[in-house]
């Protein structure tokens, strides 16, 4: 008697492993068909460079709380890519005018424009152009060359490419700059050229 119960604990040690290995395949089973079905939405996308929209004769307006034009955008087109907080406008231009009453425009063979119009990157044909101040206490001032980066809140220009700017009756080329309206100061590196005129021509 006690070699047959011997024999059948054996055949039960013997076929545990196959049990266990069951009950592990039958718990999987079941996790797989009790979990929530994944949102593909939900899925992480691949970036997606097709435009979700493109307008022909692209035109914008902004105004501030009195209902004042503070900014006036066109071009030919813009587009706005999904994975992008840009907009693209082609044949770019601007007129933006600050609480103070400086008015500048801007022109160039692209726009790119954050959504809150606050920071513009203009290339190819760049020209921007800031009008002498109210007050006279500013000259006229244009630079031009083929790539800027405008912060508008911030009245701060820069490139890191050769520039050409008209201040005045000043003339400077420079390989990169950054200018500050707010605190009225210039930067220019690289190779440097200026040419230095009166203010007020002798007749």
């Amino acid at each position: 008697m006690i070699r047959i119960i011997l024999r059948l604990l054996d055949r039960v040690l013997l076929s545990l492993p196959l049990v266990l290995v069951a009950l592990l395949a039958l718990g999987s089973y079941w996790m797989l068909r009790t979990a929530p079905a994944l949102d593909k939405d939900q899925l992480p996308r691949p970036p997606d460079h097709t435009p979700d929209y493109v307008l022909e004769k692209f035109s914008a307006q902004k105004f501030d709380t009195n209902g004042r034009l503070t900014l006036f955008m066109q071009g030919e087109s813009a587009q706005r890519l999904p994975d992008s907080e840009w907009v693209e406008v082609q044949k770019f231009s601007m007129r933006a005018t600050d609480a103070q009453g400086q008015v500048k425009h801007a022109s160039a063979d692209l726009g790119v424009s954050s959504y809150d119009s606050k920071e513009f990157e203009l290339r190819g044909k760049v020209r921007l152009l800031q009008e002498a101040k109210p007050a006279g206490n500013s000259p006229r001032l244009e630079i031009s060359g083929e790539f800027l980066h405008f912060f508008a809140d911030l009245d701060r220009i820069e490139s890191n490419k050769p520039v050409q700017l008209l201040h005045g009756r000043q003339q400077f080329n420079a390989d990169s700059m950054v200018y500050n309206g707010i605190e009225r100061s210039l930067q220019l590196d690289g190779r440097v050229r200026a040419i230095l005129l009166s203010e007020s021509p002798v007749p």
